[in-house]
Parts: C-alpha cells; structure tokens; sequence
C-alpha cells in the first residue's frame, strides 16, 4: 500500500454551508484539502545569539538528521526575509512510501507531530505493535526492526493491546525500531525515556528536534504567525505584560526574551495543569527571572474587592513574594496580550474534522472571547497595546470580534496600523471595513500568495489616553 497524501478534511453539510457565507466553493475547497497536510516550512525562534552561528549549527543538525535516516541532503536552513529571529526550514513531501508489514499504531496527537517532523517517544507511543497476516498475530517486533506507523482514527485502540487492531486507521510512514515491544510494554510507561521509533520514511520530511537537547537552547519550535504575534505586541525593556492564556508558553517565553532581562511578563490560565506545562517551558527557556505565571480565570482578572485592591502589590509579584493572584487592579499593564481559547479551525495537519456546532462556533466561542476581551480592555493602561490573536479561520472569532470591540470601546480603542505585514487582509464582508480589515492579518492553509503555514489571526489595538 502507498500513500501520496492524506484524505482531505470534510466537515459537514452545516459547516460547509457556514464558510461558504465567507469563502468562494473553490477557495473553501483548497482550504480543506489543506487541513491535512502538513505546512511546506517549519519556523523556529532563535532564542540565542549570534544568530548566524545559531543557524550554522541547525543546518549541521539537519544535514547530520538527514545522514542518519538516509535523506537526500537538500534541506537548507534559511533565514525568514521579514523576521530576523526566525529560522526557516522546508518541509518536503509528501511521498509514496510502501508500507511495511508489521505495524505501530499510534494516536492522533502522536500523527500530528510526527507529520510535522517528530519522532516516536517511548513513553507516549506506540499503543500497540503487531505484525497483521491473514491467519495470525505474531507481536515479537525486535530492535531496528522496520515499521510501518498508522494513526487510530477512532481512538479506540489500547496500550499493549493483543488483540489485532479493526478500528480506522491511516498510513503515515515507516520508521526503525530502537527498541523492541518488550521493552517498552514489560516497563513502566512513567519510566521509560528516549526515542522509541525513529521515522526513517515518513510521509512529509522536516527536521525533528526530539534527539538533539542542545537544541532546545538555541532555538524554539514555532508556528510562524505565533512569533509575528509576539513581535507585535512590542514589548519593551522595564515594561509590565500580561499574557492572558498563556500556556503553553511560546509567546510567554517570547516576550519574557524580547524584555531583555528588564521587565516582567504575568502570565494566566485557568487551569493548574495548563500552568505546569508553562512553568516548565519557562524553565526550559530559562526566563524565571522576568515571568511570573498564576492559576487564573483571566475573564475575572480586572474584579477585585476593594479590600483586595488595597493590598495589592505589583512589587510582591516582582519580587515572586505573592503565589496566588485573585486578579489585578485596573490600567495595570503596558501591554497585553490575548490570544484566547477558540475553535482551531486552522491547526494543521489533522486527521478528522473538529467535533463542533455551528453554536459552538457562532455564539459559544465569540461570546467567552469577548469576555476575555472586556478584561483585557480593563486591564490595559491609557496608552498601552492590545494585540488579539487566534489559531481558528473562523470570522465570528475574529473580524467580528475586533469590528465588536471597536465598537464596545469605541472612545478610548483604536485598531493600529501594523509595523509588520506578513499575513493577508481580513475577510470582506465580516463586521470590518476596508481600512480595517487591511489593518489585520490573517493567515489561511494552502491559499497562494500569503505564508504557507496553519490557519491564524491577529489584530493589535492601542488604548487612547483620556
């Protein structure tokens, strides 16, 4: 069996029916089909200097990666023409590829990454190693043995299981077993550590940062739009920043480097597993010292009791004397930045269609958006920046949001002029004017022209001092 490329997305009939409001039949078609492939580059954000050695010693890694799986050594590290921080690398595919005989199956968050370049981590995957033929199941599957690797679309296969495996599933490559099933189903998934499969023919070929540690601290994996994002908001030494949701802290991170050990960025979630996750990338990036996170529900950051705004001490955050926050008094922060929970419909590759109404995407999500919105409004001094992003194509979570708070703070919010164009204009016809929509940025899968990269979108505001 061979594979030039995954099955295009298809959502249903009502969604199909909803963006056809916004797009041409032809353009929401390419759009879909894009879905499930994966962006033609990959970007990471240096986050050391200087960055020509760092880019020297990428493109080592890279042609070193490219020996080991016996690639053609053709990928080269380039520059992006726009951002200087930001390292580009092709991603080249997809290819036919025969799938080998016995499998590992694993999940579709396991898929995405590896389609965008990972390898297979022992103690995440694979759910279930076997070897399929018309009358048996033989699962003695040894080290550097070669695999062909599916994704269970219907999430239903087990860890370890015996049983030959009838659920849906797609081909996405082959890869080297490093090490056999019996290591890793005979130890404890909480102790195993290191590179399980190495993808030697995966579908789509990019560099894979899983193998090299001494890479983590010179560049950081990212989506493109996310670090225009970053660049956006402008955060400048000594400035006070609240990242509203901010795990799991690429932006974060970002910022906290942009400030230049002079400043503080307090970052938000609402959640205390969402805030583990950010304290260790901000670990991992080594900013600590200039990032404070909390265990928050940022749609109720700006309501303090009056008791509680009298004790309230920017200072104690500075100084990390404070654990907890309830919020914070009003006009508080130089910038802010909300890029709130919304639908996704943009992250790519995936497999299967979100599982959404069009509730969920009409009134559900703009509605918490707005919310969030109020907050950060509330929250931003007389002169401070706002930038507003989202990773969905959705209108109602995007254009509509911005034509609703300009409208909402219409004396005292203006849309900025960005200093940084690289997106595409917003959608006509969707609650913005023609100044306005050529003031914000959107970035959609596969359409020619703009940056091929996941669906997104971003809008920065400055608050009028009155």
């Amino acid at each position: 069996m061979s594979l030039t490329k995954l099955p295009p997305i298809r959502f249903s009939p009502e969604i199909n029916g909803y963006f056809l409001k916004y797009y041409t039949q032809s353009k929401w078609q390419i759009i879909c089909d894009a879905l499930s492939t994966a962006p033609t580059m990959s970007f990471m954000r240096i986050v050391s200097e200087p960055r020509e050695e760092v880019q020297q010693v990428v493109q080592s890694f890279v042609d070193e990666q490219c020996k080991d799986k016996q690639w053609p050594l053709a990928m080269k590290v380039t520059q992006h023409s726009i951002l200087p921080d930001v390292l580009c690398i092709p991603v080249e595919g997809p290819f036919d590829i025969k799938q080998y005989e016995k499998e590992v199956v694993v999940d579709i968050f396991a898929g995405t990454s590896i389609l965008r370049g990972a390898d297979i981590f022992a103690f995440a995957s694979p759910f279930e190693i076997q070897k399929l033929t018309n009358t048996s199941l033989n699962l003695k599957v040894e080290k550097g043995e070669e695999v062909a690797v599916m994704v269970d679309i219907d999430g239903s296969c087990k860890r370890g299981s015996l049983k030959e495996y009838k659920g849906s599933k797609i081909f996405i490559g082959n890869g080297r077993m490093e090490m056999s099933r019996a290591q890793i189903f005979q130890s404890n998934p909480l102790e195993l550590s290191g590179i399980g499969v190495t993808m030697t023919f995966p579908l789509y070929r990019t560099l894979s940062l899983s193998t090299n540690p001494q890479l983590s601290s010179l560049v950081f994996l990212q989506n493109l739009p996310s670090i225009l994002t970053t660049h956006l908001l402008s955060p400048q030494p000594g400035d006070l920043v609240l990242d509203m949701c901010a795990s799991p802290g690429g932006k974060t991170t970002h910022i906290a480097q942009l400030l230049q050990n002079n400043g503080m960025v307090i970052a938000l979630d609402r959640s205390v597993k969402k805030v583990e996750k950010l304290l260790e990338t901000v670990k991992a990036c080594g900013v600590e010292n200039v990032v404070r996170c909390f265990v928050l529900d940022a749609t109720k950051a700006h309501l303090l009791s009056t008791d509680e705004l009298a004790r309230f001490s920017v200072e104690d955050i500075r100084s990390g004397m404070r654990t907890m926050v309830k919020g914070f008094p009003e006009q508080t922060f130089d910038r802010v930045l909300l890029d709130p929970p919304c639908s996704g419909i943009g992250q790519r590759p995936i497999f299967i269609p979100p599982n959404q109404s069009i509730t969920y995407l009409a009134t559900v999500q703009p509605d918490y958006q707005k919310k969030l919105f109020k907050s950060a409004f509330a929250l931003l001094r007389p002169g401070g920046t706002l930038v507003y992003s989202t990773c969905t194509i959705n209108p109602l979570e995007n254009e509509h949001v911005v034509g609703w708070a300009l409208r909402e703070f219409s004396d005292y919010l203006i849309l900025v002029e960005p200093e940084i164009k690289i997106g595409e204009p917003g959608l006509r016809n969707a609650g913005l004017n023609e100044e306005e929509r050529h003031r914000v940025q959107r970035f959609e899968p596969g359409i020619a022209g703009g940056e091929e990269t996941i669906g997104f979108f971003v809008a920065k505001f400055k608050r009028i001092e009155k």
